[in-house]
Order: structure tokens, then C-alpha cells, then sequence
């Protein structure tokens, strides 16, 4: 996944600094073309267990959680437009998904850190 050159906002999420850009998507719905606006933003995950034992980031189990507990069949791998990238330098995930999947994925996040 490549990430535009210049990011259209900044915004700050319970504390998680999300990116955000946006484009339009067209869905299937109930066999009529309907828009869908799908945003990009990174979520910093360092804080998670995405780290080997050799202490390389490896979010893949958290990235699989993701798709199976938001939407699943929204997600590229079950043809819908929603894609995720790992992003190592800074231990974060981009995710570019609808308003109201990002909005699921703050709640899951919100979830998980309440219970440490």
C-alpha cells in the first residue's frame, strides 16, 4: 500500500495519532452502485504484543483480529475495499476503511487497553 505524499490531516484519537486521508468507493448495494468514503489512518500499536521474541515488530495476529472482529467482509482479502499495512518504522498499522470501521477499530483498541 502507498500512502499519498501529503496527508490532509492530523487528528488526535484517544491519544493514538491517526492519519487520516480520504477517497470515494463505490460498494455494491443491493445491486445499485452506492459511494463509500474510505479514510486512511495510522493507528500506533506498540503498545499491543506485535513484538517477536527477538524483538522485531510483527503485527499479524493483531492485524487478523482486526479483520475477523470488524467487518470481515469488508476487508481486500474478502473482496471489499478495506486494506491494512503494517508499518514498522514507528510500530503502527494503516488502515484505510469506511468511518464507521475505524470508529469499530478505536472501540476494539479501547477495549483491549482497558483490560492490561
Amino acid at each position: 500500500m502507498r500512502l499519498p505524499a501529503t496527508l490532509s490531516s492530523v487528528i488526535l484519537v484517544f491519544g493514538l495519532a491517526v492519519f487520516a486521508t480520504q477517497r470515494a468507493s463505490l460498494a455494491a448495494d443491493s445491486g445499485t452502485e452506492k459511494a463509500k468514503t474510505i479514510s486512511t489512518r495510522v493507528y500506533l500499536v506498540s503498545d499491543f504484543p506485535v513484538w517477536t521474541s527477538d524483538k522485531k515488530f510483527d503485527p499479524s495476529v493483531l492485524m487478523r483480529l482486526i479483520q475477523a472482529s470488524v467487518t470481515p467482509s469488508d476487508w481486500e482479502g474478502e473482496s471489499g475495499d478495506s486494506t491494512m499495512a503494517p508499518y514498522p518504522k514507528n510500530a503502527s498499522l494503516v488502515i484505510s476503511t469506511s468511518t464507521q470501521n475505524h470508529d469499530r477499530i478505536v472501540d476494539l483498541f479501547e477495549s483491549m487497553r482497558s483490560k492490561k
